[in-house]
């Protein structure tokens, strides 16, 4: 797998447990202080996210971040 892969895996996830709560990409965005462009280009794939914006998406759905990484 390559980087590229592994950031719209990321995405797709973040897709899925987001839509799992109800929750728009703004919904997600206010949650972890973040704009919603930046939810939109982690879905996306276009952007490689830190550790730490992994982490703090991960409290906002009040998940681990073993369980946001479960791909």
């Amino acid at each position: 797998m390559d980087k590229i892969e592994l950031q719209k895996l990321v995405g797709k996830r973040i897709i899925q447990l987001r839509t799992e709560k109800g929750w728009s990409q703004s919904d997600l965005a206010r949650a972890c202080d973040k704009d919603r462009q930046s939810i939109e280009r982690i879905e996306n794939g276009k952007v490689s996210p830190s550790l730490y914006s992994l982490y703090e998406i991960a409290l906002a759905l009040e998940i681990s971040l073993k369980d946001l990484l479960d791909l």
